[in-house]
């Protein structure tokens, strides 16, 4: 194995290829990780929270204070057109009730009359005054009627009460409850969202962003995550800084969705300036010095070959340099560095 390994030494003495089977590989412990193509001056990494997007999604309000009295379904459930969410008990919502079923009643009559009055209006007993006040009442009445019957949408509600002054609260569309009371007995305040019904896979992400900097990010920029892979553009960005964090939000669409993007949960966002040059990220343990110049060891098909790189700027794990001599598939060493060092100096390893 020495003898081997001196030969592997003596033919990368200048740089060049060194040979190595999956076995050697596997028993000097070398391992690899992949590298990734990246939009130059790539600014962060920022810290954001996932949220689900607000397009397409579906919120549930009130005008007066109400309360929780049963829940069924909670956030983070998925929820079809229909299913019942929750049971509230509200006051506004019985009022409206009672005045709904009044309003309906006096629009019954109020066609009575307009229909007879049309008649009227054409035998020239009554005049077209007459028959347009008429007209306008059902027209009043209609509209009224609409009003209330937003409210019922509005709060997600069925009209007919359960129990007295109780409504059912029922799933509009379908989707995933992004945001649900948590216990029973909870208020509902005013014109604050109570239920968010959205698209499960439909996420935008809120970056904090230093107030120093904001003005070099600009609405469509691409939005990459950690590894420098875009999986979404900036859609809008405050005006306005938040004096207890101090900092500006960007907001994002992400419109490459994973499977471990979570609501609530925050992440590592790049954010790409207005350059086009690409960069190649590599895992920041995978770049090591030699001979006073910063290198990396490429995988190939036979074992690896150093790769001279050049260094444009150092993240927290990773490290962006120039592109030449590298494609998006390569993998590059991480674990056994010093080994592949040992070799280029002409050691030997058991």
């Amino acid at each position: 194995m020495k003898t081997l390994l001196l030969l592997w030494a003596i033919a990368s003495v200048a740089m060049a290829q060194i040979t190595m089977s999956d076995a050697q590989i596997k028993k000097v412990g070398i391992k690899v990780e992949a590298v990734h193509r990246i939009k130059s001056e790539a600014m962060g990494p920022f810290i954001g929270l996932f949220e689900y997007s607000d397009k397409g999604a579906k919120n549930y309000t009130l005008s007066s204070e109400a309360t929780v009295v049963e829940l069924i379904k909670q956030t983070g459930d998925p929820v079809k057109k229909g299913e019942v969410i929750c049971k509230i008990a509200s006051s506004e919502l019985l009022a409206s009730r009672y005045e709904l079923i009044d309003m309906r009643n006096r629009l019954t009559l109020a066609q009575q009359y307009a229909r007879k009055d049309a008649l009227l209006y054409k035998d020239g007993i009554i005049s077209q005054r007459e028959s347009q006040k008429s007209a306008l009442e059902v027209m009043t009445l209609r509209t009224k009627i609409g009003e209330l019957q937003n409210r019922f949408i509005f709060a997600g509600a069925d009209t007919a009460p359960k129990d007295g002054m109780i409504f059912t609260i029922r799933a509009q569309q379908n989707g995933i409850l992004a945001h649900a009371p948590i216990k029973t007995g909870e208020k509902i305040d005013p014109f604050v969202p109570y239920l968010k019904i959205a698209n499960a896979s439909a996420f935008s992400a809120y970056i904090k962003i230093p107030p120093k900097i904001i003005g070099s990010i600009k609405k469509g920029s691409d939005v990459m995550d950690k590894l420098g892979v875009k999986i979404g553009t900036v859609s809008a960005i405050s005006s306005s800084v938040d004096m207890m964090n101090n900092s500006a939000t960007a907001i994002a669409t992400i419109t490459k969705t994973n499977e471990q993007y979570r609501a609530g949960t925050s992440s590592e966002f790049l954010i790409a300036s207005a350059k086009t040059e690409e960069w190649m990220l590599l895992p920041r343990v995978s770049v090591t010095k030699y001979k006073g110049k910063d290198i990396c060891f490429v995988r190939t098909a036979t074992g690896f070959i150093p790769q001279t790189v050049n260094i444009q700027k150092i993240y927290k794990e990773h490290i962006a340099v120039q592109p030449q001599g590298f494609t998006s598939r390569e993998q590059v060493v991480t674990e056994g560095i010093i080994n592949l060092k040992g070799i280029l100096s002409g050691m030997g390893f058991e």
